[in-house]
């Protein structure tokens, strides 16, 4: 009997303990590894598309700072009729830029002068200084604005905007272009996501850009949405599990918001539970047939 118990311990360990390992291998380092892995990945998707959204907003940007810095828009302010030479001079430049949506100059407190698409009925009224003045006023380089809605149409545009500066640092005026949020949208759209995996865009007020579908967000942001939207702003970039979902973030270059894109945890890890499945499903045999073996 104690020769036989001898030979069922020898069998079961050596059926067993290789078994045992890889299970506990599995489980940990390996599962740990793919999902490091998984979230790396992520983190370069959501990057590229900041950078898709950021291209846009950055060649906009480039536009409007090298026409802040040209002797001819000092001259323009200082003109006879700035209105009529502010509106002569859109017109006779916007239709070279056709990534731009929009186009204005105002006044130093923020009073337009001119636009395209035109605004007559707006002239010389605040041009919504509120969204974009304080921005613009607190740095030499172009300011993009939270998304808002357009006088002229009511379409979801931000703007992106510079001051117009004298060589003593006087402020006399701005000038700002307007970018289509729906535009934007249409680019991200052409993109593949993963299975039900959803992208956003997120402003520096917290407003989300886009419906499911990459339409221009309308509605404002809840309760629930704007204590996410706050718990990974204070991260900037990386990752965040909440309420069954993984959200990966990451901010834009040329302005302050944020890329987002969450999917369900369950379908984000899918790949390490199938592959500890097909590893522990003949893990399994292999214990029980050893078992067996031993006993009989």
């Amino acid at each position: 009997k104690l020769e036989r118990f001898d030979i069922v311990l020898t069998v079961l360990l050596a059926g067993w303990v290789p078994s045992i390992l890889m299970l506990l291998i599995s489980y940990t380092t390996l599962k740990n590894t793919l999902e490091s892995k998984i979230l790396r990945d992520r983190q370069t998707f959501v990057q590229l598309v900041a950078h898709l959204v950021d291209d846009d907003l950055a060649s906009t940007a480039s536009i409007i700072s090298y026409y802040q810095t040209l002797p001819d828009m000092e001259r323009l302010f200082t003109a006879p009729n700035p209105q009529d030479a502010a509106q002569q001079w859109i017109v006779a430049r916007f239709f070279s830029y056709p990534r731009i949506d929009g186009m204005f100059i105002a006044s130093a407190d923020g009073n337009l002068l001119g636009s395209l698409p035109a605004a007559p009925n707006l002239v010389g009224q605040p041009f919504h200084p509120e969204v974009w003045k304080d921005g613009a006023d607190g740095g030499s380089n172009a300011y993009v604005s939270p998304v808002h809605h357009r006088q002229v149409d009511g379409r979801m545009v931000t703007d992106v905007v510079a001051a117009i500066r004298t060589r003593d640092g006087k402020t006399i005026g701005y000038i700002g272009a307007s970018i289509l949020i729906e535009r934007i949208g249409r680019r991200l759209s052409s993109i593949s996501f993963a299975d039900k995996a959803h992208c956003q865009i997120v402003d520096q007020a917290g407003f989300r850009l886009f419906t499911p579908d990459f339409k221009a967000e309308i509605e404002p942001t809840t309760p629930t949405e704007a204590k996410l939207i706050s718990d990974i702003r204070k991260e900037q970039r990386g990752h965040l599990s909440q309420g069954g979902n993984i959200y990966s973030f990451d901010p834009l270059e040329s302005a302050q918001w944020l890329a987002i894109i969450h999917q369900p945890e369950e379908t984000a890890y899918a790949p390490v539970q199938d592959l500890l499945r097909k590893i522990t499903v003949p893990a399994g045999w292999l214990i029980a047939g050893t078992l067996v073996a031993a006993i009989l």
